[in-house]
């Protein structure tokens, strides 16, 4: 038995009909593709529907990878863009307080519902950056995740991410300014940390 197939050779093979290869990139990717949803959204049930949607696109639009690029950072885009895309359509289903309130390990009511403001504040702004300071973003300063991690699954420097991490900060917190701003009333928020 030969050598296991590349990414490339799978897709390529799969393109051309061969559905045994989107089984073996199903085998590859699985974990991984679950981890980073598991890490946007924090939550099991969120990342399986975004892990689907994102096999879903590979499923329909393989053919698109066009080589340019290593597979792994294709898939990682493709991955983000489902997360990005859920995000948006579970943002838009106001989640009961109560659910939120009690998700949060603090001390008094009033405590509980300032952070729960907070908390979908930040949602929102988050998902007003562009997709690339977004991912920086919540990969490095939400879930902790080193910034040489992030680079290697995007494919691109680590100065990037770095840059991407401090200017994602620096747009939200005018974000948050200007929906304070527009509410008139002040948050006493500071920026997230660089």
């Amino acid at each position: 038995m030969g050598s296991p197939r590349s990414d490339e050779e799978l897709v390529h093979a799969f393109t051309g009909g061969d559905e045994r290869a989107f089984a073996e990139l199903l085998d590859r990717y699985q974990r991984r593709v679950f981890g980073i949803c598991y890490r946007y959204f924090g939550d099991a049930t969120d990342a399986e529907d975004a892990a689907q949607d994102a096999f879903l696109t590979l499923y329909r639009r393989a053919e698109t990878f066009n080589g340019a690029s290593k597979f792994s950072t294709w898939m990682y885009r493709v991955t983000t863009n489902a997360c990005n895309d859920l995000g948006r359509k579970r943002s838009r289903r106001p989640k009961k307080s109560e659910a939120i309130v009690e998700d949060l390990p603090l001390a008094d009511n009033h405590d509980r519902i300032a952070q729960a403001d907070l908390q979908l504040d930040l949602r929102q702004a988050l998902l007003q950056l562009e997709p690339d300071y977004r991912d920086a973003v919540i990969g490095h300063t939400l879930h902790g995740r080193p910034y040489a991690e992030i680079a290697e699954e995007t494919g691109v420097a680590v100065g990037t991410i770095k840059s991407r991490v401090h200017r994602g900060h620096a747009k939200l917190a005018t974000i948050l300014a200007e929906a304070d701003r527009s509410t008139g009333e002040p948050s006493g928020r500071a920026p997230p940390p660089t």
